[in-house]
């Protein structure tokens, strides 16, 4: 597939959470007109998020000139305009049995998302000993459905999900380790709770080849943007890759340390509008491109 755009003046990566939207879950005047501007100098901007399109779809209404979004952490490529899947990587049933015996050996609730992202369906059998943000997520997704027992439900999985203590997350992060399956943990996020919180957090597992940065560079090859012009701006460990991987990577104000360690550039946090910042001195000045 190939777009044949040569004059794509290069490709802007933007988180969703942390990056793109404040806190409490919105776009900012200053955010909006900055990436209109962007485009404007003939650049793609696509969004890359740990989001599923259900709970991206929101936000890509408002965003008229996308094209492309990088969802759930790379597993998924899609075409907006078209609402078209371009790529999407799945667990195999025998790695997602896996994950949920760990999950529930560690004391975790796991939630099975299928593949049909249009009309797609959260699996989970229980909220027995969950945590209070689990038991939200699950109550008022509409996509949320309850179940005998997920292991009838191993076929056709997208990720697996859970929500838990810190410390439970980190148990089963590690007792995934060498399972073929990418495993991708970071503080629970919701707009309804006022954004992060870093003492219950939300564990992710989409299969091995998955990545924001491997999706965003399968773009940049279909729009013929010339090298060197891939640009990721992000805030969390989910990022890591795409920041490290890009040509320049940019790290929010609000991100961790050890994800400002990995990016070329820091810019303000997502509440004062830092995605912004990262434009106006970075694609519309081009401090890193000569022929800007």
């Amino acid at each position: 597939m190939r777009d044949h755009r040569a004059t794509t003046a290069g490709l802007l990566a933007v988180d969703v959470d942390g990056t793109l939207l404040t806190d409490i879950g919105v776009i900012t005047d200053t955010v909006y007109k900055a990436l209109e501007q962007t485009v404007s100098a003939g650049w793609e901007v696509v969004l890359a998020s740990g989001r599923t399109f259900y709970a991206a779809r929101s936000v890509i209404e408002q965003l008229p000139f996308l094209r492309y979004a990088v969802l759930s952490n790379g597993a998924c490529i899609m075409d907006v305009r078209e609402e078209r899947i371009l790529s999407m990587e799945t667990l195999s049933p025998d790695v997602v049995k896996t994950i949920v015996t760990v999950t529930r050996e560690n004391g975790a609730i796991p939630a099975l998302y299928n593949t049909d992202i249009y009309n797609q369906k959260v699996f989970y059998d229980t909220v027995e000993g969950a945590c209070s943000f689990f038991i939200w997520y699950v109550t008022n997704d509409s996509r949320c459905l309850r179940v005998d027992d997920v292991m009838g439900y191993l076929h056709d999985v997208l990720q697996v999900g859970m929500i838990a203590e810190r410390r439970i997350i980190f148990a089963i992060r590690k007792a995934l380790e060498g399972v073929p399956a990418r495993v991708l943990a970071l503080p629970f996020e919701s707009p309804h709770f006022g954004g992060k919180n870093r003492d219950f957090w939300f564990l992710q597992v989409v299969a091995e080849p998955a990545s924001k940065i491997g999706a965003l560079r399968r773009i940049e090859s279909w729009l013929d943007i010339p090298g060197g012009r891939l640009i990721a701006v992000g805030d969390n460990y989910n990022d890591a890759d795409m920041i490290s991987g890009a040509d320049v990577g940019v790290a929010m104000g609000n991100a961790p340390d050890e994800i400002k360690m990995l990016a070329r550039e820091v810019v303000g946090s997502n509440n004062g509008s830092g995605l912004a910042e990262a434009i106006e001195r970075i694609v519309l000045n081009g401090i890193y491109f000569t022929d800007a």
